[in-house]
């Protein structure tokens, strides 16, 4: 009798395992806040240089003298300040009278008189050293704390790549740990991960540090989201596992919506991170609130550890846990094949070929718009809301809709509706049309790229045959994080060039490759109501 036999008997989603699965899911928001605060910790609110000498300055204009100081000293594009220059000649011939500041502060040239309002023509410009910013969305943010604008604003994008790394060596090291020493373990040091590198982000004074933290935090994530999510559904039957899965999902876009309410009464991004890393304090008492996973603990060989934890379920069930002699007889005995047996097969390879590029172009699509929400024109709090509401509903949609239409077809319409609404937000621009519709395509495709998120790891998984089908898609979605390594620098992408597309160049560069993996898919046969393929000679003989 296998594991899934015993689950079926025992029952499949009762009291107990709701409770576990319960428990095991809460995480999700807690990762949520974490992965996602740096849309607006990170955001750069808007800024010009500081006036050279002037102590006062402030980015709100202050008075009429004010307003011809900032002219004088300021260069101005279409009506705009520059951001990251000043005249040299006016710093290098004008001083302020230290004596007084704020209203009262007064420019005097070589003569000592008072100066016109307007800008030297003709005059270098050269890159300024200090900034002033608008704070009237938020009190502080990590690019005006830290200085990382203008020439340094490559460092945000720098910083969320890092971060995408630790996710990545998350990945590997998590599962490492997680096949030797159980589930709970590194799910706990996770936990403390995410508190001390939470804590360590709030308190640091150099960007480096910062970053060193938020690399350890990839880490702890993925320690904690695989773990936990492993152990839920580890102990659910197999008929709720499609269901406890899309759950999973959507507990995160609950953090999404919990996040924006803290953001909006704390706009001190130090303060914002410490209430953000309370809450995983919650994680050091889960050494008592989930069971270590009785299917490691079978193939670890200890099996009163692995039927105590049965026992439980049945007792909560009502059922009666049936005879096992030996509790490693409950492990799956099928033969399984490694990922490089898959690359023998020329049908195979194609169909790897094909999700492969798709679960990278999808990754890299999803956390690239994720990021770009504060590059979007509008209110940042109404355009994180609207985001966050359309990935609850991506991610719901396919409950509904995939056994009805078929994988293929729902698949590839997502995938190639987001890249024609985000190739399509170039054409705004070229027309002079209100900035509000580029939201509304970016929108667009982001319920598009979800529901697309939602899709692929069924579709995938079933593309592929028993013996190679966790080895494939283990590759696969390792593969794919590399996709949200390299999206940080698309969504910057905008304010690193700059000019008249800068909103729309983040979206094309995401829906131009989405376009064309779309319609890469179409060459993937349905699997709806298909019998799944188990051995390689199953995919050879079946229609590509």
């Amino acid at each position: 009798m296998k594991f899934d036999d015993v689950l079926r008997q025992i029952g499949e989603f009762g009291p107990y395992q709701k409770r576990v699965y319960f428990f095991a899911s809460i995480p999700s928001v807690l990762i949520a806040f974490e992965a996602l605060n740096v849309i607006f910790t990170f955001y750069i609110p808007p800024h010009r240089c500081a006036i050279p000498g002037y102590i006062g300055d402030t980015y709100k204009i202050q008075n009429e003298t004010h307003a011809r100081l900032v002219n004088l000293s300021i260069p101005r594009t279409n009506g705009v300040w520059d951001q990251c220059h000043v005249y040299r000649e006016l710093s290098a011939n004008v001083s302020f009278d230290v004596n007084v500041t704020g209203a009262d502060a007064y420019l005097t040239g070589p003569n000592g008189s008072m100066s016109d309002a307007k800008g030297p023509d003709g005059v270098e410009q050269i890159a300024c050293e200090k900034w002033v910013f608008d704070y009237s969305i938020f009190d502080s943010t990590i690019p005006d704390d830290m200085g990382v604008v203008c020439d340094n604003s490559w460092q945000r994008a720098a910083s969320n790549m890092i971060a995408e790394l630790g996710t990545c060596a998350g990945c590997f090291i998590s599962g490492f740990f997680a096949d030797r020493f159980g589930r709970k373990i590194p799910f706990y040091v996770g936990g403390l991960g995410l508190l001390a590198g939470g804590f360590g982000i709030a308190f640091t004074q150099s960007i480096i540090t910062l970053n060193l933290c938020r690399f350890l935090m990839g880490i702890a994530r993925m320690a904690v989201f695989v773990n936990g999510l492993v152990v839920g559904m580890e102990i659910v039957g197999p008929s709720r596992r499609v269901f406890t899965g899309v759950v999973i999902q959507l507990t995160w876009c609950l953090g999404e919506f919990l996040l924006l309410v803290f953001v909006y009464f704390i706009r001190d991004w130090r303060w914002l991170e410490i209430a953000l890393s309370v809450p995983a304090i919650s994680l050091m008492f889960y050494w008592w609130l989930l069971p270590e996973s009785p299917r490691w603990l079978a193939s670890r060989g200890r099996e009163d550890e692995a039927i105590e934890v049965l026992k439980r379920i049945a007792k909560s069930n009502k059922t009666q846990l049936p005879e096992i002699e030996d509790a490693k007889e409950l492990l799956e005995s099928e033969t399984t094949l490694g990922f490089r047996h898959a690359l023998k097969s020329r049908e195979l390879i194609i169909r790897i070929l094909i999700v492969f590029s798709n679960m990278f172009v999808i990754a890299m699509v999803y956390y690239g718009m994720t990021l770009n929400i504060t590059n979007l024109s509008g209110d940042v709090f109404v355009n994180f809301a609207i985001s966050a509401a359309v990935e609850t509903a991506g991610y719901a949609c396919p409950i509904f809709i995939l056994d009805r239409l078929g994988r293929k077809p729902v698949y590839c319409a997502s995938i190639l509706g987001a890249g024609i609404a985000l190739v399509g937000s170039i054409v705004p621009v070229m027309l002079n049309a209100p900035e509000m519709v580029i939201v509304v395509l970016a929108m667009v495709g982001r319920f598009c790229v979800c529901v697309s998120y939602a899709v692929i790891y069924v579709f995938g998984a079933e593309l592929f045959p028993t013996v190679v089908r966790a080895s494939t898609m283990g590759v696969g979605v390792t593969f794919s994080r590399f996709g949200s390594v390299i999206c940080p620098y698309i969504a910057d992408v905008g304010i690193l060039v700059g000019g008249r597309f800068q909103d729309a160049l983040p979206l094309l560069l995401m829906g131009s490759p989405a376009f064309l993996v779309g319609l890469l898919s179409l060459w993937l046969p349905e699997t709806k109501g298909t019998r799944l393929p188990d051995t390689l000679a199953d995919v050879k003989n079946s229609e590509m």
